[in-house]
């Protein structure tokens, strides 16, 4: 759902309620329809799109969710292919159980995909294009050994070094890939000293691996893109999630 900038739309409001009282009669004066324009115009530029999860599915595609609804972003091309967004349901994720969203999503790097929702997973086939069967499971210590949390997943990332990075609130785990279970250690809390120039404390909605050697990481209507050879996000990050800095996202 499409969200609005509270502080552009005051200064936006206050600049119409002065052009209008000063010039209310002249041929000056703005109409309704400039009026529409120009908020609709603030509303496509102020951000509003918030990404619930996403992974790079390992053939110049990814998947970004919000909702009952998700896009596929074709990285070379650098926007949203035709088509989309499209509801999440049998037809477009053929075993997926829930109709509504999902938590996190990641790319296991085998052929595999994992989907979270609430305290369940699944496991989806890339190449079958469908669920496995057997699925959903409860996350459990049988399940993710040295998972701590049993109510879910907010976030997950392939590093593309045989770790995935789980996050759960203001906290996440470094899951070994090889090992099947999390790294010792763990769980930390995101601060500047772990997650150097992500500006949020209190946890991320989605993370994906672009394969460029960055990361892009949201958080409500805001990304960052972090780099992984130096181990921090990118100057002039967050900026919004729109129709600039997303070509043909939309949901």
């Amino acid at each position: 759902m499409k969200r609005y900038c509270g502080t552009r739309l005051f200064f936006t409001f206050a600049f119409l309620f002065t052009l209008f009282t000063l010039t209310p009669n002249t041929s000056h004066a703005l109409k309704m329809d400039d009026v529409s324009n120009l908020i609709n115009s603030l509303a496509d530029t102020s951000g509003g799109f918030n990404v619930d999860a996403a992974s790079n599915w390992g053939n110049n595609k990814a998947y970004l969710f919000n909702g009952d609804l998700y896009s596929r972003f074709n990285i070379r091309a650098d926007r949203t292919d035709s088509g989309y967004p499209k509801y999440l349901d049998q037809n477009t994720w053929p075993g997926v159980p829930w109709t509504d969203g999902v938590d996190a999503i990641v790319n296991w790097g085998n052929g595999k995909a994992y989907l979270f929702k609430d305290n369940q997973y699944i496991r989806y086939d890339i190449r079958a294009d469908r669920a496995d069967p057997g699925y959903p499971k409860y996350i459990s210590q049988n399940t993710w050994p040295g998972v701590p949390w049993r109510y879910g997943i907010d976030a997950a990332v392939n590093w593309g070094n045989g770790k995935v990075y789980l996050f759960k609130g203001n906290q996440y785990i470094r899951y070994d890939i090889r090992a099947d279970r999390a790294d010792p250690g763990y769980p930390k809390y995101i601060s500047q000293n772990t997650w150097p120039g992500v500006p949020w404390r209190n946890g991320i909605d989605a993370a994906v691996n672009w394969g460029n050697g960055k990361v892009y990481i949201f958080k409500g209507d805001q990304y960052i893109r972090y780099d992984i050879r130096s181990d921090r996000a990118d100057p002039g990050y967050p900026k919004y999630i729109d129709q600039n800095s997303w070509p043909g996202l939309s949901f």
